[in-house]
């Protein structure tokens, strides 16, 4: 029997907090090969007259490096905690929805869990919506976890 890979999609939001214990709580099933990734802000597509002074650049990807950090100890002790064993990958990229997909592609996933920040449809449609790329656009089902208490906040 093939076993079945989730990719579990994380961001520092409580959105992404839901979804991460949705799956614990209703469909996790032991075997299960669990790949958690973030994608970070991504800081290298300003060139040297455009965007942030370099300080800041190396600020920001500071700050970005410790938020990353962070995630992945807080992430990987809850998952500890529940008995199951992941991995953890902070990927980079410009689109974080390409991104994604191009890494589940790569391990084979069988399933893709992500948060939603519960959006209205005109906000979504100027915004984009990363959870809305990845179900669009994704090669094996989508499992989007909004929380039933946050829908329509930011």
């Amino acid at each position: 029997m093939e076993q079945s890979v989730v990719l579990i999609c994380v961001d520092p939001s409580k959105h992404s907090d839901y979804a991460l214990d949705y799956y614990l709580k209703h469909v996790h099933k032991e075997g299960n090969v669990v790949e958690v990734v973030h994608v970070p802000e991504f800081w290298d597509c300003y060139g040297p007259m455009e965007g942030p002074s370099p300080g800041r650049l190396r600020e920001l990807r500071q700050e970005t490096a410790q938020t990353t950090a962070a995630l992945r100890d807080k992430v990987t002790n809850i998952l500890t905690a529940a008995g199951v064993p992941a991995k953890f990958e902070a990927l980079q990229g410009m689109e974080p929805w390409e991104t994604v997909l191009d890494f589940a592609r790569k391990v084979n996933a069988t399933l893709i869990v992500i948060g939603s920040r519960g959006m209205g449809k005109v906000r979504r449609t100027f915004l984009g919506s990363v959870s809305d790329s990845v179900l669009h656009h994704a090669d094996c089902p989508v499992l989007i976890c909004r929380h039933p208490h946050v829908q329509g906040q930011h």
